[in-house]
């Protein structure tokens, strides 16, 4: 009996910028330790201290269900989670919502991912999500998955966003108990949000509300416990760093346009991207009333 696998693509932007601004060895040695900074996270939610906490929690031991690879490939995060093949007889509706635990514990770990890069190096990230099949060893990724939430990344997303393949929308009963976890345990808040343009993207910003917010029973769903991290990272902290850096991006883009005369064309279409994104930030927090001095004029 298995799972649904899930796949993700993350793509850094304005990687090129930076690695061509590179031109020291201080300089080098530096952003690599930012990456490898970056893989040190991932390391940790995947250590042994982590597996022990899921082996105690009678909701889901994500560990028991699912195989966790991913591999850093120059600006590019492969995650996937690779489901098991475990000796049990579960309803087919526990096999759905264990499915939809995963996606909400993949969601915990790319935010700090998010996090860490546009709060010590302004920059944002852009990804796809599937259920497709994904097959990881080392530095090496093939399959369909990897394919899907590729194209997911590079065609739908567009923005500074992470957007879902067809394939995970498409599937009904994976998607009602995505939605049943988001109404129990996140106060009706729910993870996947479909955009103006028809995208269905992952609402992190929301997300990162409902996780420490006192009516949301977030922990119960996924085995978080919001209290060990909460001196790390505060939501108040999330939010203003999260403002200042699309602020500070903004103010560079529209220096870059004064620059160029009239030929703004590929600038302009830049600018709308984190137009984007600052409009998103500031509806998120006006429609949760939080946060109110973070929003972006």
């Amino acid at each position: 009996m298995k799972l649904i696998q899930w796949t993700v693509f993350i793509d850094i932007l304005g990687y090129r910028d930076v690695n061509g601004a590179i031109n020291t060895e201080e300089k080098a040695k530096e952003f690599v330790a930012f990456m490898e900074n970056n893989r040190e996270g991932f390391n940790l939610t995947n250590g042994e201290e982590v597996k022990k906490q899921y082996v105690n929690d009678r909701t889901f031991n994500l560990y028991e269900w699912y195989d966790i690879k991913y591999a850093f490939v120059s600006d590019s995060l492969i995650l996937t989670f690779y489901p098991k093949e475990v000796d049990k007889n579960e309803p087919e509706r526990k096999l759905y919502l264990h499915s939809a635990n995963a996606l909400f514990i993949i969601a915990i770990r790319i935010q700090a991912l998010i996090l860490t890069c546009f709060s010590t190096k302004g920059l944002f990230l852009r990804g796809g999500i599937s259920n497709k099949y994904c097959y990881i060893r080392d530095h090496f990724a093939v399959g369909e998955g990897l394919v899907n939430a590729y194209k997911a990344e590079s065609v739908l997303a567009k923005h500074p966003r992470i957007a879902f393949s067809p394939d995970v929308i498409d599937n009904k009963e994976l998607m009602k108990e995505i939605n049943n976890i988001g109404n129990l345990g996140y106060g009706g808040n729910q993870i996947i949000k479909e955009d103006e343009d028809g995208v269905f993207y992952l609402d992190y910003l929301n997300f990162e509300l409902s996780l420490f917010d006192k009516n949301c029973k977030s922990a119960a769903a996924t085995g978080y416990d919001p209290a060990k991290i909460k001196a790390l990272r505060s939501t108040q902290f999330y939010f203003e760093s999260h403002s200042d850096a699309i602020k500070r991006k903004l103010v560079e883009l529209y220096n870059e346009k004064e620059s160029k005369g009239e030929d703004t064309k590929s600038i302009d279409k830049i600018i709308s991207k984190f137009e984007w994104l600052k409009s998103y930030h500031n509806r998120v927090l006006k429609e949760r009333g939080k946060f109110l001095k973070c929003i972006i004029d």
